[in-house]
């Protein structure tokens, strides 16, 4: 597990009936600069992939990204003649400034691989890009457990293990996110105090942790931004009640290949402004509901139409559920799998629906 993703801890009790083996190898920490500003990223070499897949010996293989694992199952593929699927999340915006070796090694992933699973209509974008063929790709959507959400739209109690937040100032902006710089919430602090120094009311609340936290914090303070809130992120089981506890929803991110945070304020009944650079933006959101974190006027001014309750609630139906998805994915497998192999049996059938409900 990557050394930033702490959310990711746990998977194996959302999974019990999978199993889950760690390969051993290594993770180089990195800074991969993109416009104005920097990320930490890391490069996976993981040699014990290919002892673990030449135990396990299985019937078809999905690889993450295109990197070293990646080619570690294509040529497990190519050798044992087996389906590889290569999962990919990446658009033509989180990817404008990848450097030639890694170009060159997507050239070669592009070209090697037959089958591919994408995020969405933004990630099946850069695939066709990189000249794969619409009729190689699988495109679904990144999802949620949809289920945690299903109390809020219906206005039921949203979670017993969260409490509602309540805030005087209404209405309330929410904002869940990661505190790093490429989630945009400096420019959300910036168009905020934009509008109360313009005479509007409301209370703003950031639900996230990251190294850029207290900075952040100490931004608001500078600008004297009032009725600002701060909260460490929550475990997912409270999310509903947060975001229950929110009139509008804003995601400015200034980069995502997705963004599962807009689906969960969709299934939470919200308003939701989503900035242009994220993966699902034009995939679920109408253009009234979609903005430019960058361009401080046009952040502005959609802020202000959605505390005035002048964009649209994002349409549910937009989200694919995950049953639906697990659905979709099971069919592209076992027609991926040689006719000598037969079908993937029952039990991993139904390991693999069970696990999407």
């Amino acid at each position: 597990m990557e050394k930033n993703r702490s959310g990711w801890s746990g998977v194996e009790n959302e999974l019990p009936r999978a199993r889950i083996t760690r390969a051993w190898g290594w993770q180089i920490p990195t800074w991969r600069k993109s416009g104005e500003f920097s990320d930490r990223r890391y490069i996976h070499f993981t040699p014990g992939l290919i002892w673990q897949l030449l135990r396990f010996h299985p019937d078809v293989v999905i690889a993450n990204e295109m990197g070293f694992r990646t080619v570690v199952a294509l040529a497990y593929g190519t050798l044992a003649r087996k389906p590889v699927w290569v999962w990919w999340g990446g658009t033509l915006h989180t990817e404008r400034n990848t450097g030639p070796a890694r170009r060159a090694l997507r050239a070669l992933v592009s070209r090697w691989a037959r089958r591919w699973i994408s995020y969405g209509m933004s990630s099946t974008e850069y695939l066709r890009s990189l000249g794969i063929a619409r009729e190689n790709i699988l495109e679904i959507q990144n999802a949620v457990n949809e289920q945690l959400f299903a109390a809020v739209a219906t206005g039921s109690p949203a979670s017993e293990a969260g409490t509602a937040l309540v805030y005087r100032t209404r209405p309330v902006v929410l904002c869940v996110s990661a505190l790093i710089p490429r989630k945009g919430i400096d420019c959300l602090l910036h168009a905020a105090i934009a509008l109360q120094r313009g005479g509007r009311e409301f209370s703003l609340v950031v639900v996230g942790s990251g190294p850029d936290g207290p900075a952040l914090e100490q931004l608001a303070q500078d600008m004297r931004l009032k009725n600002v809130h701060f909260h460490a992120e929550r475990r997912p089981e409270e999310m509903p009640a947060v975001y229950r506890s929110a009139d509008v929803f804003v995601f400015p991110t200034l980069e995502d290949v997705w963004g599962m945070v807009a689906n969960e304020a969709v299934l939470s009944g919200l308003p939701v402004l989503c900035s242009k650079y994220a993966g699902c933006a034009g995939e679920l959101f109408d253009a009234g509901n979609i903005f430019d974190p960058q361009d401080p006027e046009d952040f502005k001014e959609k802020l202000r139409a959605a505390l005035d309750g002048r964009i649209a609630k994002s349409d549910p139906r937009r989200l694919r559920t995950t049953p639906m998805l697990a659905g979709d994915l099971i069919r592209a497998l076992e027609e991926s799998l040689p006719s000598s192999a037969g079908r993937a049996p029952d039990e991993a059938m139904k390991m693999m629906e069970n696990s999407a409900r």
